[in-house]
Formats: C-alpha cells, sequence, structure tokens
C-alpha cells in the first residue's frame, strides 16, 4: 500500500473542503447567514467537486508513478464518477437551485411564493431544458458516438519460431517485418509480398458515460475559452490596480459632497427601477418570449449592472472616510496574489506557445517547459502535487474573473459578481455553476498541457485519445487553444486602449 498516497489524498480532500466552506463564508450576504441551508451545501459541494476534478490528474499521476501498468487505485472508475457527479450538479441540481430562488423572489403581484410553488416554477423551467439535452445528446450518439483513432497496420509473413517458444508468439514475425520493410522507398518500385504498412483509422464505439462527459465538456470549452481568456489578463491586472488605485484617507467635507452625489444616482436609479420593474410586469403578461419582453430583460439587465457600478463607488466611499482607506494588509496581500498570478498567467500562455499550439498543429512542440518542471517538482511528496494545484485552480478564478468582467461589458450576459461579505446566495450558486461546467475542460486542458508528465494515466487516455477523436468534435478542441490565447491578447489590447480614455465622471452611467 502506497502510504503517501492515500495521506495526500486525504489531507487534500479535506483542505479542499475546508476553503470551500471558508469561500462560503467570506463571499456570503449577512441576510443569508442562518439560512438558505440548501443553497450553501451546493456551493460547498459544487466548489469541492470542482477542485477534485482538477486534482485527479496530479492524483492519477502518483498513481501511476511513470509506469504502464494499473496503479493501487481504479482512476478511470473515479474520474469517471466525479465528471458524472459533475454533470448532474452542473446541468440539474444549480439550475433547479437559482430557478427556486428566482421563483420564491416574487411572483406578478410582488408576493412571496410559498414554496411548493417555487418548486413547481423551477421545474417548469428545468424540465423541458433537460428533455432538450437528453434527446440531443442521444442523437449525437447515435450518429457520431465514435472515435477516429489513427492507426498503422503492419502485415508480415509468419517466421517460424525458434524450440520451445509460445508457438502463438508473433513477436518475431513483427520484427522481421520492421526490419525488412521500408516505407520510403519508391512508389513504383517492385510490391513487397512478405511485408504490408498501411496508415488508416479504427472506428471504436465510445462508451455513452465517456460521449456525456464529452458533449458537456465542449460545452464548458465554449466557456472556458472565453472567459478563461479574459481572466488570464484581467484577473492579476485587477489585483494589481485596486492596490496601486485603492481608496485614500479623505475628510468628513469630501466626504459629504461625494455622498450627497451617490445619493442622488441612488434616487435616479431607484426611479428607473419601478418603473422597469411595472414595464416587465405588464410585458410578461404577454409572453416570456415576446420580442418586447426580451428588450425589457436586456434593460433589467443593464440597469442591474449600473447598481453594481453604483455599489461599488459608495464601498470605496466609506472605506476612503469610515475605514481610513480600507484594510491594508488585506489589500496587500491581493497585491502579492496577483504579482503571484501574473507570473502564472505569464507561464500558462508561454506554455501554450511552445507546447500546446504546436500539438494543436500536430507539430513537435518547442519545448516541454511546464512539463518538464511538473517532472521535476513532483519527485518531493506534495510538492508536484501543491504546484498543480496553484496552476489548475488559478484557471478556475480566471473564469470566474472573465465571467464578471464580460458580464458588465456584453450587455445579454446576467450579472453575478462576488463580492466580499455581500454576495447573495443565487450569485454564489450562479458562479458555481459556471466552475463545475467549466472544471472538466480546465482538466482536460491541464490533461492535453501536462501530457508528458501524465503519461499512462486514466485521465490522459479519456482525454488524450478518446475525446480527442471523437467524431465531429475533434477538430473543435484545438480550435479552442487559439480562441483562449486569442482572447487573452484581445484582452490587452483592451486594456491598453481603456489605459488612454479618460473618463470625466466616474458615475456616467
Amino acid at each position: 500500500m502506497d502510504v503517501v498516497l492515500i495521506i495526500t489524498v486525504v489531507v487534500f480532500a479535506v483542505l479542499i473542503i475546508l476553503a470551500a466552506t471558508y469561500f462560503l463564508a467570506y463571499f456570503q450576504h449577512p441576510d443569508d447567514k442562518w439560512v438558505a441551508w440548501f443553497p450553501k451545501l451546493v456551493v460547498i459541494l459544487g466548489i469541492s467537486v470542482a477542485c477534485y476534478n482538477i486534482f485527479l490528474l496530479p492524483l492519477d499521476v502518483a498513481n501511476q508513478k511513470g509506469a504502464f501498468e494499473s496503479g493501487l487505485l481504479p482512476m478511470a472508475k473515479i474520474s469517471i464518477a466525479f465528471y458524472i457527479a459533475t454533470i448532474a450538479m452542473a446541468i440539474v441540481i444549480v439550475p433547479f437551485t437559482v430557478f427556486f430562488y428566482e421563483g420564491s423572489d416574487a411572483d406578478a403581484d410582488d408576493e412571496k411564493r410559498s414554496a411548493p410553488s417555487a418548486f413547481a416554477y423551477a421545474l417548469k423551467w428545468l424540465v423541458p431544458v433537460l428533455i432538450f439535452a437528453v434527446g440531443l445528446i442521444a442523437v449525437l450518439y447515435w450518429f457520431l458516438g465514435y472515435a477516429d483513432i489513427k492507426a498503422v497496420n503492419l502485415t508480415s509473413v509468419l517466421v517460424p519460431n525458434v524450440a520451445g517458444q509460445d508457438p502463438l508468439d508473433v513477436t518475431k514475425s513483427l520484427a522481421y517485418c520492421a526490419t525488412t520493410l521500408d516505407p520510403t522507398r519508391p512508389a513504383d518500385a517492385a510490391p513487397m509480398t512478405l511485408c504490408q504498412y498501411r496508415t488508416g483509422k479504427l472506428h471504436v464505439v465510445v462508451n455513452l458515460l465517456v460521449y456525456i462527459i464529452a458533449i458537456i465538456t465542449f460545452v464548458g470549452w465554449i466557456l472556458f475559452s472565453v472567459f478563461g481568456g479574459v481572466g488570464l489578463i484581467a484577473l492579476p491586472t485587477d489585483l494589481i490596480a485596486q492596490f496601486l488605485g485603492r481608496p485614500k484617507k479623505i475628510s468628513a467635507t469630501e466626504y459629504a459632497e461625494r455622498k450627497k452625489l451617490i445619493g442622488q444616482h441612488a434616487t435616479a436609479l431607484l426611479e428607473a427601477g419601478k418603473t422597469l420593474n411595472e414595464d416587465v410586469k405588464v410585458a410578461s403578461r404577454g409572453g416570456v418570449t415576446s420580442r418586447r419582453y426580451r428588450r425589457l430583460k436586456i434593460r433589467e439587465n443593464e440597469f442591474r449592472k449600473d447598481v453594481v457600478i453604483l455599489e461599488y463607488h459608495y464601498r470605496r466611499l466609506e472605506d476612503a472616510y469610515r475605514n481610513q482607506g480600507g484594510n491594508f494588509l488585506r489589500q496587500l496581500l491581493l497585491f502579492i496574489v496577483g504579482i503571484i498570478g501574473s507570473l502564472i498567467s505569464f507561464f500558462w500562455i508561454l506554455h501554450m506557445i511552445l507546447y500546446l499550439i504546436p500539438v494543436a498543429l500536430h507539430q513537435l512542440p518547442f519545448s516541454p517547459f511546464l512539463n518538464d518542471f511538473f517532472e521535476a517538482v513532483n519527485v518531493v511528496p506534495f510538492l508536484g502535487t501543491a504546484f498543480y494545484a496553484l496552476f489548475g485552480f488559478w484557471l478556475l478564478g480566471c473564469v470566474v474573473k472573465g465571467n464578471a468582467s464580460l458580464g458588465m461589458k456584453v450587455f445579454f450576459l446576467p450579472v453575478h459578481p462576488l463580492r466580499m461579505g455581500e454576495t447573495m446566495m443565487n450569485s454564489l450558486v450562479f458562479n458555481v455553476g459556471v466552475v463545475l461546467i467549466t472544471s472538466m475542460s480546465v482538466a482536460q486542458f491541464c490533461a492535453l498541457a501536462f501530457r508528458k508528465f501524465a503519461k499512462y494515466t486514466s485521465n490522459d487516455t479519456i482525454f488524450g485519445v478518446q475525446m480527442q477523436n471523437l467524431r465531429g468534435i475533434q477538430y473543435g478542441y484545438d480550435a479552442f487553444i487559439f480562441i483562449l490565447l486569442g482572447f487573452a491578447v484581445l484582452t490587452i489590447g483592451y486594456m491598453l486602449y481603456r489605459k488612454k480614455r479618460k473618463r470625466p465622471d466616474p458615475l456616467d452611467f
């Protein structure tokens, strides 16, 4: 029994649960402190499962120890079980929880819905979505549930074995074929009757569970390539910018003037919100699919963004006056995280250029880069796993940041920002859903990025062989790497452009 492996599993499993619980306590709103226990459980389980998905690869590496033979743990079954649990939470439990709390907020008459009514409201939206998803996956699996794997077919005559050798052992025949066959010989040369060399593809039926994981992971790749690319730049940049532009101590007079200005904007938003709410109610009577209702929902989303901006300026004002500029130690800690994170983002982008992009173009990589680093540090127990977790979890953080950043810029994306001590439970559950559905994509991205480090592992077989060769979507995975890098470059360009723009009034929405 591998004692180090067992200790590693237990220690990191407990640490992840503790970190998920702290995440909930750190961000939750005071109004949700002693209520909403079910969504709190969803948040803790969702974050834990998403982190376990990232943690499966280093566990798989430690289990295999670089050998082809199976290790102590049945990692293929464990990985499939976690990925199926992720899918169940991402497309059933999390949407149901969000719909339930949206349904329990208020009905058309501004009265609180009862629990059975909110439950029916959640089912009304969830069941059709599930039926559509199941039907779509069933049709795709029926027609495209195959993996087209490249293979080489060597055909040789049987060569007599030596005395005492197994008569079914064809090793000598294959060796004879390898030594006599020259694939580079001219096409017009005389045919070789003893050995034949052909390239082709094996059409393998994919396991249904693996196919379901592949389809959901493909959807997660769409979110990961966009949000992750934006977050790779936005997350470290914003953490550093928040420290450099932290609130400064102000006088009581200046505080009163700014508070009056914010109050005027708040009054205007309050009146606009009442009018918008009445318009939405009237439009909802004509059906939620009507054009007017959809336009009003877009306006409602923009209104929420204005509220988020106003709340941000109010918090900065309070920190500048009442908290004398805010908690300096916390600001300094986030600044240090931003510096370290900028290095991690830089290494990720460099690794994509040196390793992933050449592999996606079916060329030899310029350098294994991070593969060699992880192989070197993996010699020390826990150290390799810790560094891998750092790089993997940073990508999940980039997804959340990218979602928040684009949500504030793109009018049709929902706004669910994470704010310390002020995040409502529906926003927490929404962000956990995004993390869950992208966690498998991040796990696949890491398995492809560290394929040399992850050789002979079950995750490499699932992500690098079966899913990478799925009929119909095999080229999409290579394209997503370019999309991920492209959005990172676009974000750099946008930030340089934004830096040159001057905004005379920060409250001018």
